[in-house]
C-alpha cells in the first residue's frame, strides 16, 4: 500500500552541512555588500534583516529532516476533521479501554477538540533518547513544548475541550500513551476540529489551520474526517490543501463518517473522488450512522469482534464525567470504517476482506515507504523554505536595492542636468556645460591671448604675468579685467549669469528644489527611515557609527523641531551643501590643450580684422571679461555658488555673438568642451551620490545630447564615506548558489 516509484534514488541532506553554509559569511557567504562598504552577510543573516520568521522556519525545517531519519520506525498518523466528524471517535477506535476513557466525543461544543492531542505507543517511553527527540520535534513544530494529557479522566477532558480559555494552549500539544499501540507501531495525532467562526474564543479558523500546517510535519501519514454532506464544503477542501501543500508525497486517506443508508457506498466513493484526485487522496473510507436502523446492512461485520464493539467509559456531555453503566455503554457503538470501492458488488452488504477495515490501516503500512515519502515531504518542505521563501526573499531584496539605488541615480542626474545641460525651448539637451572652475577658466584665457591676432590684442597688457597665470585668483582676475570699461563689462556679465539668461548657477537651495521636483524626498528614503529609527534623544548608532547623542549636524537640526522629526529639506540641504563645496574643490578637470588651441586658432583666423565690439573694447578684452566675471561668481554669491556655462554661452553672454556660433558649429571645438564637460557631470554626480549615501552609478549612466546617446566616463574624483544615512546594495554570489545546490538540489516538480 502507498508505493513508492522513483527512477532514481532521493538525494541524502546532510543538514550540519547545509546549516554551515547558511551560516558562512565568508568564503561561501549568500550576500556581498557592493555599498555602501564592500563585505558579506551569511544566508541566515541576510534573511534576519528582512524576514526573520523565515530564520525560524528554515532552522525548524532542517531539524525536522535530521530528525527524521532517527524516527523511522515511529511514524504517525494526523487525524484531522471539522466539528463534530467524529474524528475523536475513530482515534478512539485504536485505543484501550483506558485509553479511551481519557478521550472525548459528543455533539455540543463542551465534547470538541480544542487542542491537539498526540496518542503515542507506551512503549516508545522506554527509549528515553528517542522520545526526548519526539517532544523536541513536537515542540519545533507547534512552537511550544507539549504538556501530558492527565491520568484522570475528568482532567483530561477539561485538557482536550480547553475548558480553561486560554486561546494560547491551541499551540501546546498534549502527549499521551497507550498500550493498544504498541502493537500497532504508530502514532495517532488527534487534531483541533477546525471550526467555521470565532465564536468559541480559543483560536480563529486561520489559525486552526496554520496550526495544523506545522504540526502535518510530524506525520507520515494524513487521515483527514469528515461528514457525508460536506463534500463541497470549503474547510474540507483547506484541510485537503494544507495536506497536499505542506506535505507533498505523504499518503492522504479520507474518511466520511455518519454516512446515511440512501447513499451506498459506491455513491460515497463516486461524490469525493473529484475531491480525492485534485488532492492525491489514496484511499477513501465511509463509516454509516449507526443511529439509523437501514444503516445496518451498510455496517460490515468483522469475524475478530461484533458489530457492536463499544466505546468504553464515555463521557456524560451535561457533566463531562465518566459514565460506566453498562447501559450507557451499550448506546455508544463506534462507527466502523471500510474502503469503499467504486464497484458495488465488492461493498457491503456483500461481505469484505478484512483488510479493507479501517482499523487494519497501521498494519499494512510499509514502514520504508512511509519513511521515504515523509523523508522526501520534509526535504521537499525544506527546499521551500530555503529555496522559494528564504533565497527569493533575499534575490528580491537584493534587486530591489539595485532598482532603489538606480532610481536615485535618475532623480540625482536629471536634477544636474537642471544645471549641467544647454537645452532648447522643448527642452531637449543641445550641449552640456562646464563648471567654470578656476583651472578651466585659465586654459581659456591662456588660450585665447597665446593665439589671438594682434588687433585682437590691442588695449590688453599681454606681458609674462597673464599669460603663465602666476598668482593667486585676485591677481588672475585683476589681469583679466585691466580696464575700468571692461570691468563694467564684466559687471553686465555676472548679472546676466545670475538671472539665468546664460549657464546654470548651482546653488545648494536650487539643486535641493530640484531634486525635490524630481521625486528625490520619496526616493531618497532612506533619511526618513533613518531618521524614524534613530529618534533624536536616545542612545543609538547611525549608519557612520556615531551615536545620535554627539551633537552631529542631523541631530542638532532635528532638536530644533519640537517633534522631534525635521523635514525632507532640513534632512537633505546638508548633505547637498558638503557635495557642492566638495565639489569646487575636488574639480580638477581640464581641457585638452593641443585640441583646445588648435580650435580657438581656427576660431580667430575666421573673424574678420575690422570686426569691433561696442563700448570700444577688443574681442580678447571682452573674452576676457567674461571669464573674469565666470571667476568671480563664488566670490561675489558666496563659495557654495558654482557656475555651469559651455564654451560658447560664455561667449554669448560677454555679446560674442558670431564667436559663440562659430564655435558652436566647428565640430572640433565643441568636442574639446563636451568631452570635459562629461566629465564633470559625471564628478558631480558621484559626489553628490557620495554626500546623500547613495552608491555611484555601475554602470555609468548615460545621458541624450543633441540626438545622441552619451555614456558618462567613471568619476576620477576619490569616493568618500558619506557621514549620514547610507542606501545599501545587496548582490546574491553565484558562488552560494552553486554551494546550496550542491547540498540541496532541486527536486523535480518543485518550483525553479
Amino acid at each position: 500500500m502507498f508505493t513508492l516509484r522513483r527512477s532514481t534514488k532521493e538525494p541524502e541532506i546532510d543538514w550540519p552541512a547545509l546549516l554551515a553554509l547558511l551560516e558562512d559569511d565568508d568564503r561561501r557567504a549568500t550576500i556581498a555588500r557592493l555599498a555602501p562598504t564592500p563585505g558579506r552577510e551569511s544566508y541566515l543573516t541576510a534573511l534576519r534583516r528582512m524576514q526573520s520568521s523565515v530564520v525560524a522556519e528554515t532552522l525548524t525545517a532542517g531539524r525536522r529532516l535530521d530528525t527524521a531519519g532517527r524516527l523511522v520506525d515511529r511514524p504517525t498518523i494526523a487525524v484531522a476533521g471539522m466539528l463534530n466528524s467524529g474524528k475523536t471517535s475513530l482515534v478512539s477506535s485504536f485505543l484501550s479501554p483506558a485509553g479511551q476513557a481519557r478521550t472525548l466525543r459528543g455533539t455540543s461544543n463542551r465534547e470538541g477538540t480544542h487542542r491537539f492531542v498526540l496518542w503515542l505507543p507506551q512503549s516508545w517511553r522506554e527509549d528515553v533518547e528517542l522520545w526526548s527527540l519526539l517532544v523536541s520535534r513536537i515542540g519545533d513544530s507547534l512552537g511550544h513544548p507539549p504538556e501530558d494529557l492527565s491520568d484522570n479522566p475528568d482532567d483530561a477532558a477539561s485538557q482536550y475541550n480547553n475548558r480553561s480559555g486560554d486561546h494560547s494552549q491551541l499551540s501546546v500539544a498534549l502527549l499521551a500513551t497507550d498500550p493498544a499501540l504498541d502493537e500497532l507501531g504508530v502514532g495517532l495525532l488527534d487534531c483541533p476540529d477546525i471550526v467555521s467562526d470565532e465564536e468559541l474564543g480559543l483560536g480563529s479558523p486561520k489559525e486552526r489551520k496554520e496550526l495544523l500546517g506545522r504540526a502535518a510535519t510530524l506525520c507520515s501519514a494524513f487521515l483527514i474526517v469528515t461528514d457525508a454532506a460536506s463534500s463541497r464544503d470549503t474547510t474540507l477542501a483547506d484541510l485537503m490543501r494544507i495536506a497536499s501543500d505542506l506535505m507533498p508525497g505523504v499518503p492522504r486517506m479520507l474518511a466520511v463518517n455518519k454516512v446515511r443508508p440512501r447513499q451506498t457506498p459506491d455513491q460515497v466513493h463516486e461524490t469525493f473522488s473529484p475531491l480525492s484526485q485534485k488532492h492525491g487522496v489514496a484511499s477513501i473510507y465511509a463509516a454509516y450512522d449507526y443511529d439509523v436502523p437501514a444503516s445496518r446492512p451498510f455496517i460490515p461485520q468483522r469475524e475478530d469482534e461484533g458489530s457492536d464493539r463499544r466505546l468504553a467509559n464515555p463521557m456524560d456531555s451535561s457533566t463531562g464525567k465518566v459514565e460506566t453503566s453498562e447501559a450507557v455503554q451499550e448506546s455508544e457503538p463506534l462507527p466502523v470504517f471500510f474502503e469503499v470501492s467504486p464497484n458495488p458488488d465488492e461493498n457491503p452488504p456483500a461481505s469484505i476482506d478484512k483488510n479493507r477495515f479501517l482499523e487494519s490501516l497501521p498494519l499494512k503500512l510499509d514502514r520504508g515507504v512511509l519513511f521515504s515519502q515523509l523523508h522526501r515531504a520534509l526535504r521537499i518542505n525544506l527546499e521551500k523554505v530555503i529555496w522559494d521563501r528564504g533565497l527569493d526573499a533575499i534575490r528580491s531584496n537584493a534587486d530591489a536595492s539595485f532598482a532603489k539605488t538606480r532610481e536615485c541615480h535618475e532623480v540625482l542626474l536629471d536634477a544636474s542636468l537642471e544645471f549641467f545641460a544647454h537645452r532648447k525651448i522643448g527642452g531637449e539637451v543641445m550641449e552640456l556645460r562646464l563648471h567654470q572652475s578656476e583651472r578651466i577658466l585659465r586654459q581659456l584665457s591662456e588660450s585665447f591671448a597665446a593665439t589671438a591676432p594682434w588687433y585682437a590684442r590691442w588695449g590688453v597688457r599681454l606681458n609674462s604675468t597673464i599669460r603663465r597665470f602666476v598668482g593667486g585668483a585676485g591677481d588672475f582676475m585683476r589681469s583679466l579685467t585691466p580696464s575700468a570699461l571692461s570691468q563694467k563689462a564684466a559687471d553686465d556679465i555676472k548679472g546676466r549669469f545670475r538671472s539665468g539668461e546664460y549657464g546654470g548657477l548651482i546653488a545648494p537651495e536650487g539643486l535641493l528644489a530640484e531634486i525635490e521636483r524630481h521625486g528625490g524626498t520619496v526616493v531618497l528614503s532612506h533619511y526618513r527611515d533613518h531618521q524614524t529609527e534613530a529618534s533624536p534623544g536616545k542612545h543609538s548608532i547611525d549608519d557612520s557609527g556615531l551615536s545620535l547623542e554627539e551633537p552631529t549636524e542631523k541631530v542638532a537640526v532635528a532638536n530644533s523641531n519640537q517633534s522631534g522629526f525635521v523635514n525632507d529639506e532640513e534632512l537633505l540641504l546638508p548633505p547637498i551643501q558638503r557635495a557642492v563645496t566638495r565639489f569646487e574643490q575636488d574639480d580638477f578637470t581640464t581641457l585638452d590643450p593641443r585640441r583646445l588651441d588648435e580650435a580657438i586658432r581656427m576660431m580667430w583666423s575666421e573673424i574678420p580684422m575690422h570686426k569691433k565690439l561696442a563700448h570700444g573694447l577688443t574681442p580678447l578684452a571682452t573674452i576676457f571679461a567674461a571669464f573674469g566675471a565666470a571667476l568671480m561668481i563664488p566670490v561675489d554669491f558666496g563659495h557654495s555658488f558654482i557656475l555651469a556655462a559651455s564654451i560658447p554661452e560664455l561667449l554669448a553672454a560677454a555679446g560674442l555673438g558670431a564667436l559663440a556660433a562659430m564655435w558652436a558649429g566647428n565640430q572640433g571645438a565643441r568636442e574639446v568642451g563636451q568631452q570635459a564637460a562629461r566629465q564633470q557631470l559625471a564628478d558631480f554626480l558621484a559626489v553628490l551620490c557620495d554626500e546623500l549615501g547613495v552608491a555611484r552609478p555601475d554602470p555609468p549612466m548615460k545621458v541624450r545630447v543633441a540626438n545622441q546617446q552619451v555614456t558618462l566616463p567613471a568619476s576620477r574624483i576619490a569616493r568618500s564615506e558619506t557621514s549620514g544615512p547610507t542606501m545599501p546594495v545587496y548582490r546574491v554570489r553565484d558562488e552560494f548558489v552553486s554551494e546550496l545546490n550542491k547540498l540541496l538540489p532541486r527536486s523535480s516538480g518543485v518550483k525553479k
